[in-house]
Order: structure tokens, then sequence, then C-alpha cells
């Protein structure tokens, strides 16, 4: 069984493919759409999974290929960008990771199986959480091949979150705000005052008070 993960390189995205390792021989990491491409063609996978993956996948390919998606979200509620801190935003505490068909729209396809996991932590103990929960999907889908079945429900897509600058509100909020982008690869999020700018990293909440790392620097 020849296997693919096109993710980028993160050491959740590493641990995933270590996970699958003990049980499958063939397992290929790849980081790139180049070599995505170029795996594909030399080896001709059984699966191709997109863990942790923001390119667009063109239909030639994924028609070609057995291609699935792992998205983090309830769905159809749950699709888009950023899914997870969206989530994190809007209150959601237990979540679904969810192996699903690629196709357009994006997270869209129909529904193989799915594993819950709960959004509490920073961002890195939160995609850990992903890569074990994905490890059993795939698990799933590669030794059972299951019948995918159709989302059902209210629809929404969520907009890929770009601002990382700290909105001051409830204290709850403030420490989702900074542990929702405290991951490997992302921006931590920022605070301006006047002419410095405030970095916040490693936040703890306790009895509504917030412990965290803060780098300042001038902006």
């Amino acid at each position: 069984m020849k296997i693919i993960i096109a993710s980028k390189d993160r050491s959740w995205s590493k641990k995933l493919t270590c996970n699958l390792h003990k049980d499958f021989n063939d397992v290929y990491l790849v980081n790139t759409q180049l070599d995505l491409e170029k795996y594909a063609k030399k080896i001709n996978p059984d699966w191709i999974f997109f863990f942790h993956w923001s390119e667009i996948v063109d239909r030639i390919f994924y028609n070609e290929y057995k291609c699935v998606v792992i998205h983090t979200g309830i769905l159809p509620k749950d699709r888009g960008g950023s899914p997870i801190q969206n989530q994190i935003l809007n209150g959601r505490k237990i979540t679904n990771v969810n192996a699903l068909v690629m196709q357009d729209p994006v997270d869209s396809g129909d529904v193989y199986c799915s594993e819950q996991i709960t959004l509490q932590g920073s961002l890195n103990d939160i995609w850990h959480s992903i890569a074990e929960a994905a490890t059993k999907v795939i698990y799933k889908c590669v030794k059972i091949n299951p019948i995918p079945w159709p989302q059902e429900g209210e629809e929404n897509t969520y907009k890929r979150k770009l601002d990382n600058e700290l909105k001051l509100d409830s204290v709850e909020s403030i420490y989702d705000q900074i542990r929702i982008l405290d991951g490997d690869g992302y921006p931590n999020t920022t605070l301006t005052l006047g002419n410095f700018k405030m970095e916040f990293s490693r936040a703890k909440l306790s009895e509504g008070e917030i412990l965290a790392d803060v780098k300042i620097y001038k902006a």
C-alpha cells in the first residue's frame, strides 16, 4: 500500500508520518506541489492524504488519484480557511477531524470517517492532537475503505484569518486569541501600543488571569 502525505513541513506532519510508518511501509511525506506531482507520477500511490495543505489542487490531479482531505471541523458548518482559529473564537470546545473526498468546492466532499478531538491548549497542542486523530482516520480509510457519506445540514465557509492584532475584550477572549496562533510557522498574536509592538505566546489561563511570554520591540 503506497501512501502520500501532502503537508507543510511541521512537527505534527512528521508525527503523523511516523505514526503511519508503524503499520505501513510505503509512506511518503511531501511538502511542496512540485514534489507531490513528482512522487505521484513516480509511485502511483493508492491514497494521497492532504493533511496541512493550503495550495489549490488541480481537478485533473484529484480525478486521477484517490485524494483525501483531512479537515478539522463540524461539517458542513466549518468549511473554509483557518477552521481551528474560527471555531475557537466562536466558542467551540470539541470538534471532529474528518477524512473527506477531495472535490470542488473546497471541503464539500463526502466524509469517509471522523474522530473527535478537544480544542484546548495552544495551537501546537491542538495540531498534535489532530495528528493523532488523523492517524486513526487514515488507518480506517486504508484498511477498511469505507463508503463515504454526504455532508448534511446548514453550510458555512470561513474566511481565512489574516489579522493577528489582539482585540482587548474579555480575559477568556484574549487567552483564545493568543493560543490560536501559538504554533510553529504561525505569526504570534500582537498588540501595538504607540511605537511599540508586543508579541504573545505560551499563554496560560488560571482563575481569570493570563500568564504569557511577551516579546516587546519597536514597531
